[in-house]
């Protein structure tokens, strides 16, 4: 067949394309042209990770299905204006193609280059790689979810050595994961050290991963396959398409999606720019991300860099170990200041002041005085680089300060005074209050607060849900149990816990076994919780925990205390240490309220669930009211009702016999009020409660209509029953269908709706 060509202009260069029309994945019946028009409209994100980088290529001239051509060399009718380079192999020189700009992709994917493996390297920094790839290859009969774990338990592990991971999908079986790095090391530095970072990672985990290549040895495992990072060898870029059925793109995707994605096939030329609209580019400035290699950090840093001043931080760490900067000074004074959050052996606040390129470093156990009056003691620690004011993570450990660290507070210093044994400043984001640092002898140091107004404790007023019938992707959400208990404030203070309830009232007299201000490890904060009380199956009882909330008396509580006792489940911390901390992510609150809480008996932490259909399932399978889906990255709005946070309820449904009714009040009293119900065992009559919701007017005046014409009948039950004098009794001729939360001690339904009326009998 002859070809069929087209001459169009890309930037100011001439691309001459031919036989547009052949398609070249045939299930999908996608041409060429379509694969063209896909490279052109991601170009900007597809060209930053292949620019100036050598490329191998794979060609499908004649579609996926037909044979295919490795090709290295540039072709002979290479137009003059693309770019190549000549690299010097073992046995050969090859020339390879350089794509920097739209008319080259144009032109790679006019050839059907279906495929584009670009190398590690850019050729300015030749040849230095300035990433590293982890690619994750299951075994056949794997499971794709097997591969999802893999990426999330090799991103914390990476992390730890101060690198910061991204994850695409290899557009095949596995998953990519791509380390950006400084381009200071070599192929052999950098494939040495990957390949010691790997072998501890499956050391970890030997029966599920293994470094083994021969299918034999790596059955039923998944390859950590490293060998990619040597100097020849190449992975498919970020976006390309890959020569499979489905036209499959290698897409990079956020690590808070990797659990909903369901194949590494799953994306393709057709779907991608949905992720994109929705979701935008996962790794947009990866490049910032940049980290040294852990084991050779301090080869980068030039002499002149370090100081006299940061010589006991050097000494005190080994940076092929901690993720911490390494020591390096910095050029310009900006007054900065950061407040860590530090959990290592014992709890406390660093509090970190630029000045005269380091940072003036104290460990403050029990945080800044936000009160009057108040002197809290510092231990001066030794000065830290400028790059500890954004530095979280987690030191190993057996490293000096091991633990979780996060940024709590960022911002700038205005000084008042600073000299050898005292400091004097304001900060930006304590507003109306000074703070003073005195020296007291060696590295003991007290800071004072001076407050423009006394402080005063907030009176928080609890976020609230809504209602959601279907669980939300988890891409977004994480899940929780809902607890079916009283919603709480609990509140410390002055080594005193207070409780109270949605409405503000005080209920810590009714709950004494929640009295233990030390099952905290900060001396203030306001924690959002439930109180229930569960039954030997660890379901929570509402009657049992609103009994308790109703009962008064020393003795009567004590009795209740021990015979019926209250556990608080506590999902979220909105204030720590004077510090209101509700504007951050919902993510990191939880964080720091697992931080500080010590989980037991009376006060424990609310576990989230990744998966929130199983956790509805396990809900459901319990009998409990359901779960809550709260967005990660949500702040805690006070008083507020909003879908940040979404109640999604369990809820079961019933056949009941209608055996009367309550006269109407209100806006009612020209119908009925509520409907009482029952269940039939034989000739008895069981009373289940009466249900006054889920009825519009119309309804209420169609029901009304029909069941005036019943039979009236004296009571049919013994039990006794609220608004008996209004009720009217009928004889039992018709059913309906209800929805209901639960079942409630009494054995009635809990939270009843009206669904609907069934027949008459």
């Amino acid at each position: 067949m002859a070809k069929t060509y087209v001459h169009t202009e890309i930037d100011g260069r001439k691309v001459k394309l031919s036989n547009l029309e052949k398609v070249l994945y045939p299930s999908k019946e996608i041409t060429k042209a379509q694969v063209i028009q896909y490279y052109l409209g991601i170009s900007q994100y597809i060209l930053p990770h292949i620019e100036d980088r050598a490329l191998t290529v794979i060609r499908y001239p004649d579609g996926i299905h037909k044979q295919k051509f490795y090709s290295k060399d540039k072709p002979d009718w290479t137009p003059d204006w693309l770019n190549s380079i000549k690299i010097e192999h073992d046995d050969k020189t090859i020339d390879y193609v350089i794509c920097d700009d739209k008319a080259s992709l144009c032109w790679l994917a006019n050839l059907a280059c279906l495929e584009l493996h670009p190398m590690q390297y850019q050729v300015k920094h030749q040849p230095n790689p300035d990433h590293f790839i982890f690619d994750l290859d299951p075994d056949e009969a794997l499971h794709f979810d097997r591969v999802k774990e893999a990426a999330m338990r090799l991103k914390p592990f990476l992390e730890k050595y101060g690198y910061h991971p991204f994850v695409k999908t290899s557009g095949g079986k596995g998953l990519h994961l791509y380390v950006p790095i400084e381009p200071a090391w070599d192929f052999t530095a950098v494939s040495d050290m990957v390949k010691a970072l790997a072998g501890t990672f499956v050391s970890q985990h030997s029966d599920l991963y293994t470094l083994q290549i021969p299918k034999a040895k790596r059955k039923g495992k998944i390859l950590i396959d490293i060998y990619r990072n040597h100097s020849t060898n190449t992975t498919v870029a970020p976006f390309s398409t890959r020569g499979k059925t489905g036209a499959p793109v290698s897409l990079p995707v956020h690590w808070d999606q990797l659990e909903s994605i369901a194949s590494s096939d799953q994306y393709n030329i057709n779907n991608y720019q949905a992720y994109l609209d929705e979701y935008g580019y996962a790794w947009d400035g990866w490049r910032e991300k940049a980290a040294g290699l852990h084991n050779q950090r301090m080869e980068s840093v030039q002499t002149e860099e370090l100081s006299p001043k940061l010589e006991a931080y050097l000494e005190k760490r080994n940076f092929s170990s901690t993720p911490e900067p390494v020591p390096t000074l910095a050029k310009k004074n900006q007054n900065r200041y950061c407040i860590q959050l530090h959990d290592a052996s014992n709890l406390h606040y660093d509090l970190r002041l630029e000045h005269e390129g380091v940072l003036l470093s104290w460990a403050i156990p029990k945080g800044l005085p936000y009160e009057n009056g108040v002197k809290r003691l510092g231990i001066r620690t030794e000065d830290h680089p400028i790059k500890y004011l954004d530095f979280e993570g987690v030191i190993p450990k057996g490293e000096y300060g091991a633990g979780r660290m996060w940024i709590c507070e960022k911002g700038k210093i205005e000084w008042i005074e600073q000299t050898e044994k005292k400091y004097s400043f304001r900060l930006s984001h304590r507003k109306g209050a000074s703070f003073h640092l005195f020296r007291t002898k060696n590295s003991q140091w007290l800071i004072e607060a001076k407050l423009d107004k006394p402080y005063v404790q907030m009176q928080p007023k609890h976020m609230l849900a809504e209602a959601a019938k279907d669980i939300p992707k988890a891409d977004q959400y994480s899940y929780e149990v809902k607890w079916d208990g009283i919603r709480v404030f609990i509140i410390l203070r002055d080594d005193q816990i207070k409780i109270l309830s949605k409405s503000g009232r005080d209920i810590t007299a009714q709950f004494p076994e929640l009295w233990h201000t030390d099952r905290f490890k900060v001396e203030q904060g306001v924690f959002d919780g439930e109180i229930v009380v569960l039954d030997s199956r660890g379901a929570p009882v509402f009657s049992d925990v609103i009994s308790r909330m109703h009962t008064t008396g020393e003795r009567a509580i004590q009795s209740l205390s021990q015979r019926k006792p209250a556990v608080c489940y506590l999902f979220d911390a909105v204030q720590i240490d004077g510090k209101d901390i509700a504007h951050f992510s919902n993510e990191k609150r939880r964080e720091w309220l697992d931080c500080v809480l010590k989980s037991g008996e009376s006060y424990r932490y609310s576990d989230s669930f990744p998966d929130g259909a199983a956790l509805f399932a396990a809900i459901e399978s319990k009998g409990m009211e359901g779960i809550m889906a709260k967005q990660k990255k949500a702040a805690y709005q006070y008083g507020t009702r909003c879908r940040h946070w979404l109640k999604i309820k369990s809820r079961s449904s019933a056949d009941c016999y209608i055996i009367g009714y309550t006269q109407g009040k209100g806006d009612r009293s020209a119908v009925f009020g509520a409907l009482h119900l029952a269940q039939m065992d034989g000739d008895e009559i069981r009373y289940m409660g009466k249900v006054g919701t889920g009825f519009d007017m119309a309804k209420l005046k169609r029901l009304y209509e029909t069941f005036s014409q019943v039979e009236k009948i004296v009571k049919p039950i013994k039990d006794k029953i609220e608004e008996e004098r209004r009720t009217v009794w009928i004889k039992p001729e018709y059913q309906c269908e209800i929805s209901y939360a639960s079942m409630t001690s009494n054995d009635t339904y809990r939270e009843p709706v009206f669904v609907k009326l069934i027949e008459k009998l």
